[in-house]
């Protein structure tokens, strides 16, 4: 999991020159390569030695990761990033 979060910060804060202004591709393009890496060392080190179909198990969780990733980022991007604007503009 931290591997996955630190990935994530890390692919979002590269990605601002190319993309510029729009987080919220920004943070699914993100969250969904930190996602694959994150069900590849998951599964990996989960079940490793058992006698299972992992690229199968991994396959399925990705597309359910990515799925997800591509109808909840982008719309909590915006709207946290209205809150922290509404919030900076509150009086203190």
């Amino acid at each position: 999991y931290g591997v996955s979060v630190t990935l994530n910060i890390w692919i979002f804060d590269r990605l601002r020159g190319a993309v510029g202004k729009f987080a919220g591709l920004r943070g699914f393009i993100a969250a969904a390569l930190s996602q694959i890496v994150d069900t590849i060392l998951f599964i990996t080190i989960s079940f490793y030695g058992q006698d299972i179909p992992l690229g199968q198990i991994m396959e399925g969780q990705i597309i359910s990761k990515l799925v997800l990733s591509t109808i909840m980022v982008p719309p909590l991007i915006v709207v946290f990033v209205k809150l922290g604007r509404w919030l900076d503009r509150a009086p203190a």
